[in-house]
């Protein structure tokens, strides 16, 4: 029999109260001899003798009681005899992109694998996945043969590396097993990523040994694509490739653009380390031949994964927005938009709303409540939980306020000042102010505002504020969905801004970035969730270094692999790249090797009643006695011991 708690044992001492009592009761001083008592005979003696033997047995039961509520609070259980010759193993498994540097992922698996090799009939093991973030790919089995074949046939993923979580979950999982030795086998290169935040301000519970392979030295040649550009031109486009070096001090690679099996362009480039190097290449389209994605590749390195980017490919179409006019006044922001018809670079054409699905390469500009109305309410959903971009003007209607208040963006109507406001606290690093440069800001101060509504909102970025440092213009994240917001209507009874020079460029800029953020064309990365433009419909692969079936998808996917990849709700199809995260490129290692050392059990073997960082008992031992629950049957018996002393107490008091 072992105790949970031992110290609550010393309850069991207050047996001597009840003993005391029963001695200590009061007893006659003087014999006093009545005359009809001597005639009662043996009878009256007999039933003297049974009232002594219960006052005996009610002294007995109290004292038994007490025993049994101490037993019950120290919280007994048995000891597992056989679990105290087995061994459990668990292995956490390191499945992020870095992994596939070299040999990395076959080194450290085999390690693994001879690790399971010493287990035998009786022991357990598992496997826990570290990233993106920690779950069982087999839970704690005796089925070692499963367990082994499973990592046998596994490979390295594309996620980003996070090891404290799963250090933390492993542990705590070893630790509730009650097998005599517990291994965590750590397979994982100890990237200096996957560290990042962590203290290592506490060991490993006691008793548990960490096996973690030898710390891989960054390799000698390493490089990755971190972003792509595509503009489009008539006859094909251009693409710029931003690309870091990380060893060694200066590279030459060999850049190749193909659309499925055909090479479109190629180009020898020269890299400097730790620089983002840029490269721009001339792609021309074969004639007749629609091509919708591009595959760029790169000399491959030690680790390949990086070195592939894929592109959605834009055609080279003026940038459609939707925008319907008030119902009265003049539409600036038309007429804005209407000033770019004389660029040759990627005009803007203003159309009013369409009755069917609103495109989501589009950009819609909602001013006024109308595009809020149940007339259009559908499609605005449709197209902001797609991804879409949309501008809002804030003009202070229930609809408006209505849809904003479901997103957790909420707006206040500003009490009117004989001064009229002008906007501070610009956001210079915004890029919807990049075609203003640092001295072009002031041309946007001096704009006056005569009606206003304050901004609020978890998901609210300010880029500039009203007087009193309320957000004023904002751009917004919520649920996935990216939008900007003005605080104003964009009306001459509002404000002068429309009549200012700084008008023009600021709607141009605004645009062109909402486009940018168009969710198709966008530059997706391994661990975004990618929202869908409708409900349901079929994802499929085009091309990628993971082949995979097409499946159905709701509301977001979130691709496992890089590549291109095609969504199709069975009435428009949309095309999405999907890269590499740039992160996980950066391939050093953690640069402490002592701080690692400090996740191990300080005293691994010793029995935790001797470990002196040691509070209380092991998580084991409260797992065995949660499992057998004995203090249950101790407080049962207590209370059939009270029913019984109760009993025997009203007859001896009789």
């Amino acid at each position: 029999m072992n105790w949970l708690l031992p110290g609550f044992l010393a309850g069991g001492l207050l047996v001597g109260l009840p003993v005391a009592l029963h001695f200590l009761r009061s007893r006659p001083k003087t014999e006093i001899r009545f005359p009809s008592l001597r005639f009662l005979g043996e009878s009256a003696l007999r039933d003297t003798r049974k009232h002594r033997l219960r006052r005996w047995l009610t002294l007995a039961l109290r004292m038994l009681v007490i025993l049994l509520l101490a037993g019950a609070f120290a919280r007994p259980f048995w000891k597992n005899k056989q679990a105290e010759h087995q061994t459990a193993v668990l292995v956490a498994i390191d499945n992020s992109m870095s992994m596939q540097t070299g040999q990395r992922w076959e080194k450290l698996r085999q390690q693994a694998l001879s690790s399971l090799d010493q287990l035998g009939p009786g022991d357990q093991a598992g496997l826990l996945i570290i990233n993106p973030a920690p779950r069982w790919l087999v839970p704690m089995t005796a089925d070692l043969a499963t367990v082994r074949s499973t990592l046998q046939e596994m490979k390295p993923g594309f996620e980003t590396t996070r090891y404290p979580a799963a250090m933390r979950l492993a542990a705590e999982a070893l630790a509730a097993q009650s097998a005599h030795k517990k291994i965590l086998v750590w397979m994982a290169d100890e990237q200096r990523l996957g560290w990042l935040g962590a203290t290592f301000d506490r060991s490993l519970p006691p008793d548990i040994e960490i096996q973690c392979g030898a710390i891989e030295p960054p390799p000698e040649r390493q490089a990755s694509i971190t972003s792509t550009r595509w503009t489009p031109n008539p006859k094909g486009g251009t693409i710029e490739l931003s690309i870091r070096l990380y060893s060694p001090a200066s590279d030459e690679r060999h850049i190749e653009v193909r659309s499925r099996d055909t090479v479109l362009a190629t180009q020898n480039v020269k890299l400097a380390q730790n620089a983002e190097n840029k490269v721009r290449l001339q792609v021309p389209f074969p004639a007749n031949q629609t091509i919708e994605g591009l595959k760029v590749t790169m000399t491959p390195d030690a680790l390949p994964a990086d070195d592939i980017a894929w592109i959605v490919v834009t055609p080279p179409t003026s940038s459609k927005v939707l925008n319907e006019p008030p119902p009265s006044g003049t539409d600036f922001l038309a007429h804005a938009l209407g000033s770019t018809h004389k660029l040759n670079d990627n005009p803007m054409e203003a159309v009013a709303f369409p009755e069917s699905d609103w495109p989501q390469a589009s950009v819609v500009i909602a001013q006024g409540g109308k595009p809020f109305s149940e007339h259009y309410r559908a499609n605005l959903d449709r197209f902001a939980k797609g991804g879409g971009a949309l501008w809002i003007f804030i003009d202070g209607s229930q609809e408006q306020r209505d849809w904003l208040a479901q997103r957790g963006i909420h707006f206040a109507e500003r009490t009117p000042e004989n001064d009229p406001w002008t906007l501070r606290d610009w956001d210079a690093e915004s890029p919807l102010l990049s075609a203003f440069g640092s001295d072009g800001l002031f041309s946007l101060m001096d704009v006056e505002f005569y009606q206003g509504y304050d901004l609020t909102g978890d998901g609210i970025t300010p880029v500039a504020n009203w007087p009193d440092g309320s957000a004023a213009i904002a751009s917004v994240s919520s649920g996935g969905q990216r939008f900007l917001i003005c605080g104003f209507p964009p009306s001459r009874e509002a404000t002068d801004w429309m009549v200012r020079p700084s008008f023009v460029p600021f709607v141009h800029q605004a645009v062109r970035w909402l486009a940018s953020l168009n969710s198709s064309a966008r530059d997706w990365r391994i661990g975004e969730m990618i929202p869908l433009p409708s409900e349901k419909g079929t994802w499929k692969t085009i091309d990628s270094s993971t082949q995979e079936p097409p499946r159905e998808v709701s509301g977001g996917v979130q691709p496992q692999a890089p590549g291109l990849y095609e969504y199709s709700d069975g009435k428009s199809r949309a095309l999405y790249a999907v890269n590499t995260p740039v992160t996980e490129s950066d391939l050093a290692p953690w640069p402490d090797a002592d701080l690692l050392t400090r996740l191990q059990s300080q005293r691994p073997g010793v029995p935790a009643e001797q470990h002196s960082l040691a509070a209380g008992p092991m998580v084991s031992d409260e797992v065995a006695e949660s499992q057998q629950r004995l203090w249950w049957w101790l407080l049962a018996a207590c209370a059939l011991g009270l029913l019984a002393e109760v009993a025997l107490a009203n007859r001896t008091s009789a």
